[in-house]
């Protein structure tokens, strides 16, 4: 974290601070903004990074023409409860985001691939479990692991307010039938090599 981000952490910010002050960085760290205050984000690894990329090309390629949708991130912004913007490693939103605007509004299906370390971890399958839930437009939210083959996905209906979780999958497709896709584990993997 930068010394402007420790200096703030007792303060309270808002969204506009928060995007006045990350024009001002130069420095090659990543930060989100948990409605408070920067947050910054461990460098990815190169797995992490291949996952990520595996998953939007994957989607980009069964993403079906017609529809209104598209693939986002891994430096496009959700807003979230409290004004939080996250920046997911994959989401599907139909709809247009503002050409100069931040936030893709919209987000249906979101995936966060999970950076190595204790604290960010809990900050995915935690913090961010309960942030995405907090927007109705997301009916599904895939925890996709970069150390290991695995995934664990909450999901509801349309018009529900609370995730139901299914069991951590180590085998399994990865199914998004919001949009009648199906990403086998071999492609979500492709080219990631495990110790």
């Amino acid at each position: 974290m930068t010394v402007a981000a420790r200096r703030i952490d007792h303060e309270v910010w808002s969204q506009s601070r928060y995007l006045t002050w990350l024009e001002g960085q130069h420095e090659t760290s990543h930060f989100e903004f948990d409605g408070a205050r920067p947050v910054a984000m461990a460098p990815a690894t190169v797995g992490h990074n291949r996952v990520g990329r595996n998953i939007r090309d994957a989607i980009g390629r069964k993403l079906l023409a017609e529809t209104p949708c598209d693939i986002y991130g891994p430096q496009d912004a959700i807003e979230t409860v409290g004004g939080a913007l996250r920046e997911p490693d994959a989401f599907v939103a139909c709809s247009r985001p503002p050409r100069t605007g931040v936030v893709v509004p919209a987000p249906v299906v979101v995936f966060e691939v999970l950076s190595p370390g204790r604290e960010n971890r809990r900050r995915d399958e935690q913090e961010k479990v309960d942030e995405y839930e907090s927007v109705p437009t997301i009916l599904r939210y895939v925890v996709v692991e970069s150390e290991r083959r695995g995934y664990q996905v909450f999901w509801r209906e349309p018009g529900d307010r609370v995730w139901r979780r299914d069991t951590p999958e180590a085998s399994r497709p990865i199914t998004v039938p919001e949009f009648g896709i199906e990403m086998d584990l071999d492609e979500v993997y492709a080219g990631v090599v495990f110790d």
